[in-house]
């Protein structure tokens, strides 16, 4: 990965907006319309936030989805991005009793429970891509199973582009005997812009030029926590109420949310390249 690749900034951007304001204005052509359009663009880009393509998925299908990210740091171009989900056997759970709650929603409150109470595992797989980065991997667990995947090895531009960075999700399958009428997934995702080092990192930062995060605010993790739960990314799995009904004590049922633990962070999101890592910089 490179640290020092510029682009289009938001300088240039409103520049060429004003040139098209200007250009609209001498051919007696301005209109409130094309006003609209072009505060809107702006509007946009400063707006959006990196979500999956497939955000709501039933159980027991497969997606074939796409991390979409639709800037970078401010005025920075991303230069990598990593995506970690959540490993069963640490990640963090939380429930709460409204089963429609939003992933966001103040109902949920930590549980003791293990993710595997409620999904009988999260697989992924990588899609090969060069159409962003030209570099990727898997970041694998203790036993080789792919949790994660690292890109870097070409440039996002910090805005008016959309870069696509695909992943397979395996069949989530809720747990029979549980009460979850939907589980929420919330992988940790972080768009790099600048190779910093652990002790410069501070996730709840969001006006930082190095690194955006977008990933679960109370992982208790001192440098990749986000500021608040609309930055995560969430995958919804709905329960197949058919096939698979909640048990008569279930009442409507819960959400369920899941997402990786600190010591998973730890492990997971530093991307490593032959052994050494290059990022966060050591």
């Amino acid at each position: 990965m490179q640290s020092n690749l510029t682009s289009l900034n938001i300088k240039s951007l409103f520049q060429f907006n004003r040139n098209i304001i200007a250009m609209i204005i001498k051919n007696k052509i301005l209109s409130l319309s094309a006003m609209a359009a072009v505060l809107a663009v702006a509007w946009g880009n400063a707006q959006a936030h990196t979500r999956f393509e497939i955000a709501t998925i039933p159980e027991g299908a497969r997606s074939d989805n796409n991390v979409m990210i639709p800037h970078g740091c401010a005025d920075q171009p991303v230069i990598g991005a990593i995506t970690v989900f959540p490993d069963v056997g640490m990640s963090l759970v939380d429930i709460s009793d409204d089963a429609n709650a939003a992933v966001g929603a103040e109902t949920f409150a930590r549980s003791e429970q293990l993710a595997t109470n409620f999904v009988q595992g999260i697989s992924i797989a990588g899609i090969q891509s060069r159409d962003t980065f030209s570099v990727s991997e898997l970041i694998r667990d203790g036993n080789g199973n792919p949790v994660g995947v690292w890109s870097a090895g070409g440039s996002i531009p910090p805005s008016n582009w959309v870069a696509k960075l695909p992943v397979r999700i395996s069949a989530v399958n809720i747990v029979p005997e549980s009460c979850a009428s939907k589980v929420i997934l919330v992988p940790a995702i972080a768009n790099v812009c600048q190779l910093t080092s652990l002790a410069e990192i501070n996730g709840k930062d969001s006006d930082r030029l190095d690194v955006d995060f977008w990933t679960a605010p109370d992982a208790g993790h001192p440098n990749f926590d986000a500021p608040a739960w609309n930055f995560p990314a969430p995958i919804t799995v709905t329960r197949n109420l058919d096939s698979n009904p909640l048990p008569a004590s279930c009442g409507e049922g819960v959400a369920v949310r899941i997402y990786p633990s600190a010591e998973q962070l730890n492990r997971d999101l530093p991307v490593k390249f032959d052994g050494l890592q290059v990022w966060p910089a050591p």
